[in-house]
C-alpha cells in the first residue's frame, strides 16, 4: 500500500518529552525537513496543521480501539488545517481498503509538499507510539524516532499544559494527578515500545540537553543523512530555547529556565519536578516505572 511519494521518517513519541524540540532541530539541517518545527494556531485561534495526528485518527477507522489514543475521523473536518477534510464523506461509501489507501495518498502527498526542496521530510506526533505495528502495515519499514524524558518531569510539564489550556485549576501537581498520568500514558508508552518488534531509534531530553552533539550524530546516522560540524552547530542554535520562544511568542526569547506564565512553552529545566512535587512522591513514581523503563532502555540500546 505505500505509495512513492511518503514521509521517510516519523518522530513517534512521547508526550512532553520533546519531540517538538527534535523536529525543530532536525528541520534545521540543509537536507531534512521535519513538521511541525512549532505550534500553529490560525487568525482566529484555532488548530491548524501542526501535529498531523494522521496514524492515531486513521486507527479508529481500521478497527482499533478508540480508547487507545486515537482520535475521531471527525476532526478531520475542523483541525490539522482541514488537509483531510473532503476525505470523511468517503468512509463508509467506499470498502475501507479503497478509504484508507485513499487517506494515505492524501496524506504521503502532503508529507511530500512539506518536503520542498530538501532530500527527506518527517513527520512528528507523540500519539503515534502506540501505533507502530499500523503505521508499518501502511508504510514498511518507515523509520522512527522516539524522545524520552524523566517520567517526573514528564508528569510536571503535562500538569502545566493543562493549566495553561484551562483544564486544570491546581497550582501545584497532585499525587492523585501524578499517578494517574503515570499510569495511563507514560507506563503504555514504555509498553507500547516493548511489544513492537520493529525497530525505533530513541534518544533522551536528558541526553539531548547535555549532549546534543553527539545525540543529533546518531538521529542522522540513523536517518543516513552526513553533516559537518558546521551544520551541527546550526541545528543546535536554530533550535535551541531561546529561538523556539522567540518564534514561538513573536515577541522575545527566553533562556532556558526563563518562564512566562500561560505560556505552553515552559522552561525546558532538567529536573523541575524537584519544584513541584515532594520526594516521596518522586520516589513513588521512580518506583512504579522503573522495570518497563529500564527494559525498554535496553531494548533499544538508550544512552542515559
Amino acid at each position: 500500500m505505500a505509495e512513492k511519494l511518503r514521509p521517510d521518517f516519523l518522530i513517534v513519541g512521547m508526550e512532553r518529552s520533546g519531540s517538538l524540540w527534535t523536529s525543530a532541530t532536525l528541520n534545521a539541517h540543509p537536507d531534512i525537513a521535519s513538521f511541525p518545527a512549532l505550534p500553529f494556531q490560525g487568525p482566529n485561534g484555532e488548530l491548524r496543521v501542526g501535529e498531523v495526528h494522521f496514524f492515531n485518527t486513521l486507527a479508529t477507522v481500521n478497527g482499533e480501539n478508540p480508547s487507545a489514543f486515537t482520535r475521531p475521523i471527525e476532526d478531520w473536518l475542523t483541525k490539522y488545517g482541514k488537509v483531510f477534510a473532503d476525505l470523511v464523506e468517503h468512509k463508509d461509501k467506499i470498502p475501507k481498503k479503497e478509504f484508507i489507501a485513499m487517506c494515505v495518498r492524501r496524506y504521503s502527498d502532503y508529507c511530500d509538499r512539506q518536503r520542498g526542496n530538501k532530500k527527506i521530510v518527517g513527520e512528528s506526533t507523540p500519539a503515534y507510539v502506540f501505533h507502530l505495528d499500523f503505521i508499518d502495515s501502511l508504510y514498511p519499514s518507515m523509520q522512527k524516532i522516539c524522545i524520552m524524558r524523566d517520567p517526573k518531569d514528564k508528569i510536571v510539564s503535562w500538569h502545566f499544559s493543562l493549566v495553561s489550556k484551562g483544564r486544570r485549576n491546581e497550582k501545584e501537581v497532585t499525587e492523585d494527578f501524578a499517578l494517574d498520568y503515570l499510569r495511563e500514558r507514560i507506563v503504555k508508552e514504555y509498553e507500547a515500545l516493548l511489544a513492537y518488534k520493529g525497530w525505533v531509534h530513541c534518544i533522551t531530553y536528558e541526553k539531548m540537553t547535555v549532549d546534543p552533539v553527539r545525540v543529533i550524530k546518531g538521529m542522522l546516522s540513523y536517518l543516513g543523512v552526513g553533516a559537518t560540524d558546521e551544520i551541527i552547530s546550526h541545528m543546535i542554535q536554530e533550535a535551541s530555547f531561546e529561538n523556539m520562544t522567540l518564534r514561538h511568542t513573536k515577541k522575545e526569547g527566553r533562556q532556558r529556565g526563563e518562564e512566562v506564565s500561560g505560556d505552553s512553552m515552559r522552561k525546558g529545566v532538567v529536573g523541575d519536578f524537584k519544584a513541584h512535587m515532594t520526594a516521596d512522591l518522586a520516589e513513588t513514581i521512580d518506583e512504579a516505572v522503573a522495570d518497563v523503563r529500564a527494559k525498554v532502555f535496553t531494548k533499544y540500546d538508550v544512552e542515559n
